[in-house]
Order: C-alpha cells, then structure tokens, then sequence
C-alpha cells in the first residue's frame, strides 16, 4: 500500500501543510496542499508574544489540518516551526500546549536548521546542471520568509570540499519585521550589505547565480509569466521546465522597477493580489534587489519549491532511510487550498 506523509509549517507568514504518497521507494506525489492565513509574526515581531487569541487559532488551524491529513491512509506526520516560534518568548509554553493538544511533537527549526533543510531539499529537487560554477562562479540560494532571511551557497557534487555548514547563514530579516521599520529601504540596505560582505567573499570580476525561494518569489515568478515578453518568446521551447523559472538579471530589475512603482492597491486590482499578499510584495521585491545587486547576479532562478517542501522530502527521508537524492519529488499544479480559520 502506498505511504503518506504530511509536513505542516508554522510559519510566520501562514501555517502550511503539505501532503504527499510514496511510489516505489522512489517517486513522492505531491496530493495535496492547504494554506492557512494565521501571521503569528505580526504579534511576536511587535510584543515578542504569541497572545492566547492566536495560540487558540492556531491549536484549531493545527486540529484541523491534521483532520485533513486522516483522509489519507497510512499517513506520517510532522509539525516544524520558523522564525516566528523561536522568537516567541512564551515558545516553550505554547510547543508544550500545542502537543498536548494536537498528539503530535512540535519540532522548533533553528535559523541553521531551516537553511540547511532548504539547502537539502533544492539541491535534490532541480538538475546539478543548474547550478554548477560554469559559467558563473557562484550559485546562492536566498529563502525569504515573513520573519527571517535564510541564505546559502550552493555546492556542485564536485566541488563539495567544504562543509556545508561553512555557507548557511539566517538573518532576523523578513518581510513583517520590514513592514513595521520605517524607512524600510535605507536601514535594510546598510545592515544587509555589510551582513552579505561577510557572507560571501565575491570578487569585483566575480558574477553569480541566485535561486531564490519562498511566498514572494512565487507570486513573482507567477507575475512575470503574465508581463514578460521574453518569458512568453520562450514559452514556446520544449526544453521550458515546468518546475522553475529562470532569467536574466536584467530582466528581473526591469519586472521588478515596474512593480515597485505601483502602490499595494493597484497591485490587488490590476493583478489580483490579496491584501496580505500586496502589502508586502514591494519589500520583497526590494530586498531581493538587495542581495542580487551586492552578489553581482547575472542569472536568476525561481523554483515553484519552499520550505515546505523541503521538510515533505525531509521526513520522507527519515522515515524510509534513504537520501533525498534518490527521491524524485513531482509537483501539483495550482493554488494551495485555502484553509478557513474561525475567529
């Protein structure tokens, strides 16, 4: 009988479970996705709390996901928690009311932790061939969240020396902790270029390769499909991968500029962001400026890949003893489901 597993992210942004089937030892089906609106970064990045109101959303948003994944036979289970958690100062009380509640551990991710599984998960997931040192020198991959930036450089098999643990880094950097700075760019910009400086040692000849990952990514990437005329010359190629985009930088900065020029209002009308989803685009896109500019990319990647996906293949890993790289994860199209949560 086939095997199910199902991962669910606590994030800062939204609570998110993922659920896939296991053919063969071999190929893990994605079935099914929810997506529940519950931004627990709002109150910890503001009062350093996650307030009884919200824990009591979330022990329900959590009840009711793991009501979903019983629809599934044979079905593992495990609960992971981001930036949002960890920063809680009642976490400890909350992770041990919440197991409690729900039977299920409570596993909180150190920014390390959540680099490293993010690190894991892409190199498994996208070919080596997009991101080996030729012609650039370097692929980084920046993973950014509602609460935390988490960025690593990614190593080819063949030049994987170093320990990876020598290039994953997490920064107290996301999109809620921007929304409530002002002025976001002027700070953000200083305190980031001097942390990537010490990231990665780029010579001024140097040119790099960023994948990036995460919710704004993939609004991004979902966007330039619609506006980008290079995407839609291109589009006709048999060799387009369905699982990523890839372009140039300049292509991105000119998508971008266009974005950034529209107000959060003119973005949920003329392309059909949620609220949530348009007040915080525009820092993403300025962050992603940010970091593409100081690491001298040439090239841009956007995988339809996160987290989450990376804690499915993760705990599909684990439970079946074998390397990520032996499972060939096939995505599912679409929206995530939307998970209603009562207030």
């Amino acid at each position: 009988m086939q095997m199910n597993f199902a991962a669910i992210e606590i994030g800062s942004n939204a609570v998110r479970m993922i659920v896939g089937g296991l053919i063969d030892s071999c190929e893990l089906r994605v079935l099914e996705r929810w997506s529940a609106h519950l931004r627990l970064g709002d109150s910890v990045f503001e009062h350093g709390m996650i307030p009884e109101n919200i824990f009591k959303q979330l022990e329900q948003t959590i009840q009711g996901l793991l009501l979903e994944s019983r629809n599934f036979p044979q079905v593992k289970v495990s609960l992971s928690a981001t930036s949002a958690m960890r920063d809680a100062e009642n976490r400890n009380e909350v992770v041990s009311r919440l197991q409690t509640m729900v039977g299920h551990p409570v596993k909180i991710l150190s920014g390390k932790e959540e680099s490293q599984c993010l690190l894991e998960g892409v190199k498994s997931f996208l070919p080596q061939t997009l991101f080996s040192k030729f012609p650039l020198t370097q692929t980084i991959l920046a993973d950014l969240g509602g609460g935390s930036l988490e960025i690593s450089l990614l190593e080819s098999i063949d030049n994987s020396n170093n320990s990876p643990n020598d290039f994953l880094h997490s920064f107290d950097i996301g999109t809620l902790r921007l929304k409530k700075i002002s002025p976001v760019l002027q700070q953000l910009e200083s305190s980031l270029s001097e942390e990537l400086t010490q990231l990665c040692s780029v010579n001024p000849q140097d040119s790099s390769h960023l994948i990036l990952t995460g919710g704004n990514a993939k609004t991004f990437a979902r966007l330039f499909t619609k506006v980008s005329t290079k995407y839609v010359s291109d589009s006709s190629s048999t060799n387009t991968p369905e699982n990523w985009l890839s372009m140039d930088w300049s292509e991105f900065e000119r998508i971008a500029q266009m974005f950034l020029q529209q107000s959060a209002e003119e973005q949920q009308e003329r392309w059909g962001l949620r609220t949530q989803q348009a007040e915080i685009f525009n820092i993403a896109l300025a962050v992603f400026r940010i970091i593409g500019r100081k690491l001298r990319t040439e090239r841009l990647s956007i995988p339809f890949f996160g987290l989450k996906e990376s804690l499915l293949l993760s705990l599909v890993s684990a439970n079946i003893k074998k390397s990520q790289d032996d499972i060939r994860l096939v995505l599912t199209s679409g929206p995530p489901k939307k998970f209603k949560i009562s207030t």
